[in-house]
Parts: structure tokens; C-alpha cells; sequence
């Protein structure tokens, strides 16, 4: 197997495109999510960023994208399309991507549990519906786990369930040691206190437990709109580092908020060291204004 990888971590893009907004959309949940892009004068996603940024990753040689989801906005057919169409145009092909869904990709019941999202993304994500979840695959020296805590929900709702049968097959994967660097990719956090009733991770105690029995390596989550870097228990006192990211494509005055993505290179021991890098709007360029963040020792098994 290879001995590094370079792979990148997007999430929360929510690719908006307004004009697909009708009239009938004012019956349902959509309404909220498009008063949002209404209102927001001081903080937008922008389409053209997302091509930038693929084209920034391709450039220093990134060979993997994780995204953890939420790629659309409304979950309109088009919004999929158009996303879909910049990963083409960028030249990331679907092996080089690892897509899992978000709430926001299961905006409407047809968005999800039906064909809107897999006919359009299902290459990038490995799967063909939410069954298929937990989806495994080996990139280079990693062994990526994407999880799904996407499901419809009432309007003001945006909690996420990974679900008995779910968690049951990761289990059973958790047993098999792949003698690779697990990193799972899941879209809402994992850890206590990001558990509300409305907008958490409703069974995110019972992923938990399975971490702490079983362990992984790293686990990358979006969801919160903002870096954090928080930890887990896993197996014999060991800690998992748990990473979120800001939103891939956001333009807002506020530098701790801009559009970004954090850098990962992975190695035959393990993760070697993990950096953001944030767009510079004044020179249109993605820079790294932080420090890196080097794992005081490898977590989990």
C-alpha cells in the first residue's frame, strides 16, 4: 500500500442555488432554509469558491477528498447536479472521493430516501441508498468508515440518528482490525454535549460505547460551521481525536468563520499531522493562518 497520503477534509458546503426556490416551496420545510439565504447579508456561499478550492487541493497534490456532509442547501435535483458537475470539472473521480450525507442532503423524505441523492452523488458516497451504511474502504495506508446520520425532520429540526442497524454493522466491522488507520467520517459530532434533541446526535451515546470497546483512529464531522478539535475515550485509556471544520464555501467578514478545509497526511504509522487552510479574500488565495496540529500519540487500536 502507499506509504503517505495527502487527503483533505470539506464539509457543510450547502450549495445554494436560489432560483430553483418556487412558490409551493412555502408549504414546506424549504421556506426556512431559503429565508436564511434571503436575510444573510453578511455571510454567503458562494458557488465559485468551491471550483477554487478543488482547484487549490488538486494543485498541492491532494490525492482524497472526505466530505462529511451537508453538499446542498434545499436539496434541490439541481443543487446535487451542480456539485456533482464541480468534482467532474475539478477532476476529482468518485475513488478519490468519500461523501457521507448531512441533514441538509436529507432536507425533503425524496431527497434522501429516495433517488434525489444517490443518482447524483451515490458514486462519490459508495453507496446506492442509506442501507448500505456503514460503507468501508481502504484508501493508501487509511481505512475510511462513512456513517450516515442523515433522516427527514419536521421544520426547525436538524438532529441526526444513526439508527440500531447501523450501529449494529459498525460493530461488526469494529471487530475486524484492518491494520490500518481508521478514520470515520460522519457529519454530526460525536461527542457529549452535541446530543440536543433538535439538532444533535440523538444516539450519539451509543456510538460511544462501540468506541470506547472497539476504537478508531480519528474521526472528522461537520455540522457546527467551525473548527474544533475535541476528544473521545476509546480503548484502554486511549483518546480518539475528534475534528470538525468550518463550512467549505462560506464568505463571512469574520476570519474564524471564511470558507476552509483541513489537510491531513497520513502515514504507515498513522496520522502525521493535520492543518486548516482558510481563503484570503483579498488575494483570493487558500493560506494556512494557524499553526499545525501534531496527535501527541496514536489513539484508539
Amino acid at each position: 500500500m502507499p506509504d503517505t497520503l495527502l487527503a483533505a477534509h470539506l464539509t457543510d458546503i450547502h450549495y445554494p442555488v436560489p432560483s430553483c426556490f418556487q412558490l409551493r416551496d412555502l408549504m414546506s420545510k424549504r421556506i426556512t432554509g431559503a429565508v436564511n439565504l434571503l436575510v444573510s447579508s453578511r455571510r454567503s456561499f458562494r458557488p465559485h469558491l468551491l471550483k477554487s478550492l478543488l482547484s487549490h487541493l488538486r494543485d498541492i497534490g491532494v490525492s482524497h477528498l472526505m466530505i462529511t456532509g451537508d453538499l446542498v442547501n434545499l436539496a434541490y435535483p439541481e443543487e446535487y447536479l451542480r456539485v456533482r458537475t464541480h468534482f467532474e470539472e475539478s477532476g476529482f473521480e468518485p475513488h478519490q472521493v468519500s461523501v457521507v450525507p448531512g441533514n441538509h442532503d436529507a432536507y425533503l423524505p425524496d431527497a434522501i430516501e429516495h433517488e434525489i441523492f444517490w443518482e447524483n452523488l451515490g458514486p462519490y458516497a459508495w453507496a446506492a441508498g442509506p442501507q448500505d451504511y456503514p460503507v468501508v474502504r481502504t484508501v493508501g495506508p487509511i481505512e475510511i468508515i462513512g456513517l450516515s446520520t442523515a433522516l427527514p425532520t419536521a421544520l426547525g429540526m436538524a438532529y441526526g440518528e444513526l439508527g440500531a442497524g447501523q450501529l449494529q454493522r459498525l460493530e461488526a466491522i469494529l471487530k475486524k482490525k484492518s491494520g490500518r488507520t481508521r478514520v470515520i467520517l460522519i457529519h454530526h459530532a460525536p461527542c457529549p454535549g452535541a446530543e440536543s434533541w433538535h439538532d444533535g446526535l440523538v444516539d450519539g451515546a451509543h456510538l460511544r460505547r462501540l468506541l470506547w470497546k472497539h476504537g478508531v483512529d480519528l474521526i472528522l464531522h461537520g455540522h457546527e460551521h467551525r473548527d474544533v478539535e475535541r476528544r473521545i475515550d476509546g480503548p484502554g485509556g486511549s483518546q480518539i481525536p475528534v475534528m470538525g471544520t468550518g463550512c467549505a464555501i462560506l464568505d463571512d467578514p469574520r476570519p474564524a468563520l471564511r470558507a476552509r478545509a483541513r489537510l491531513f497526511r497520513f502515514g504507515e504509522t498513522g496520522l502525521e499531522r493535520s492543518w486548516v487552510i482558510v481563503h484570503d479574500p483579498a488575494s483570493g488565495h487558500w493560506k494556512s493562518p494557524s499553526g499545525v496540529f501534531i496527535p501527541d500519540s496514536p489513539a484508539g487500536v
